[in-house]
């Protein structure tokens, strides 16, 4: 009975970091992903019992400590932090449970062959246009069953990264193209970082650095004397002054303002709270604080997309920031740090991989429990490092 059932939270457990898009909407929206995390709660507590990491919950501890002095400070009403710590006490201590009860090696197979699946199942609505969402009206980007390419990309990268690494070539390409074909700028910067990451040092950080006046130069000259490129680096800067003063021009894009403007309001925040405004907070502060002194183009309000991302910042890094302040970069610098040294001090690709989701985590997305986050976060915490023949047996039986 004991092996069916861990076979059935195995299976159950990584399908549930493709279920975002599985829900409906009444009254709140109901989703796939809480069904099946609740439902497994109850079978792991009646067969295995629960388990919980006490530094984790200490972590949590001090994170609504310092929730409930800002709120009480700064008149923020309690539900925004209290909705917060709920759902990541739930999305983390499901997972801290489950990855235990299975082996480490099954985990990762049936992760990085669903992310293939995944990707195989894009190629069929990419290629068919089948729009499952009509977010993207018009717009036959590849983000397979999931809401918008950018989660896509975070979900798949790791196993993209892990087949690349352990030279399973046929499926690296699959998963990669699809990626591409995601067009998403996230996929980009992961894409690039795949290739990067692994080979970058101190020694080439400081030839960077050396070689950084010749790079000013070619800049410089280029930006001078080719006119397209003036041109772009002309409205990228006149974006970036919006982070300043919040005046945005009429013909900023939405992917552009959503980023720029959740950065102007982090940047205000932070001036005025240096600790932070507390977990949950940003959309608060940006509604009832910074929004009358922004300048939003005039469209975008028509189509009322003018407060799109109030609630994640558009960014993890943006959100840690607004709500932690200096307290938000310091974490965020030592477990970059502590992740860094884990993952590629060692030969587990997958581990490498996961690093470099955290990475793009940063740069999109500010939501503290998407189906994915705590599922890599324990697969991260909990793995032990993988020795070279581990990672080929684990390949050969793929």
């Amino acid at each position: 009975m004991k092996v069916n059932l861990k076979r059935y939270l195995l299976y159950s457990s990584v399908f549930a970091i493709f279920t975002e898009a599985f829900f409906f909407n009444f009254i709140i929206d109901w989703k796939l992903f809480y069904l099946i995390i609740l439902t497994n709660f109850i079978l792991i507590a009646k067969h295995f019992g629960l388990r919980y990491s006490k530094r984790f919950f200490l972590l949590l501890g001090a994170i609504s400590m310092h929730a409930i002095i800002c709120c009480t400070t700064l008149l923020i009403p309690p539900n925004y932090f209290l909705s917060q710590i709920l759902g990541i006490t739930i999305t983390s201590l499901y997972f801290y449970n489950v990855i235990p009860l299975i082996p480490m090696e099954h985990i990762r197979k049936v992760y990085v062959n669903l992310c293939f699946y995944s990707a195989i199942i894009g190629y069929i609505f990419y290629f068919l246009k089948i729009d499952t969402l009509a977010h993207f009206k018009n717009e036959f980007r590849l983000m397979s069953i999931f809401k918008e390419p950018a989660h896509y990309v975070v979900v798949v990268i790791p196993a993209c990264y892990y087949y690349f690494k352990t030279k399973n070539y046929l499926r690296f390409f699959v998963v990669f193209i699809s990626i591409v074909l995601s067009e998403s700028s996230l996929g980009y910067i992961g894409c690039a970082l795949m290739f990067l990451l692994p080979y970058i040092n101190f020694r080439k950080l400081l030839y960077l650095v050396a070689i950084s006046p010749i790079l000013g130069i070619i800049f410089y000259y280029t930006y001078k004397n080719v006119d397209t490129f003036k041109l772009r680096v002309d409205e990228t800067m006149e974006n970036l002054n919006a982070v300043n003063n919040g005046k945005f021009d009429e013909y900023t894009n939405l992917s552009s303002y959503v980023f720029l403007s959740n950065l102007y309001i982090t940047k205000q925040n932070f001036s005025e709270h240096p600790l932070g405004s507390g977990l949950g907070s940003h959309h608060h502060m940006y509604i009832n604080h910074y929004y009358k002194n922004m300048r939003a183009p005039e469209y975008l309000k028509f189509l009322n997309h003018d407060k799109d991302n109030s609630y994640d910042a558009n960014s993890l890094m943006n959100r840690m920031v607004s709500e932690f302040g200096i307290l938000g970069i310091l974490l965020v610098v030592f477990l970059l740090i502590k992740a860094y040294k884990k993952s590629f001090k060692t030969n587990d690709f997958l581990l490498q991989g996961i690093f470099i989701y955290f990475l793009l985590k940063l740069f999109r997305d500010g939501t503290y429990f998407p189906p994915e986050l705590y599922f890599f976060v324990w697969l991260f915490i909990l793995s032990n490092p993988q020795k070279p023949d581990q990672e080929k047996v684990l390949k050969t039986s793929l």
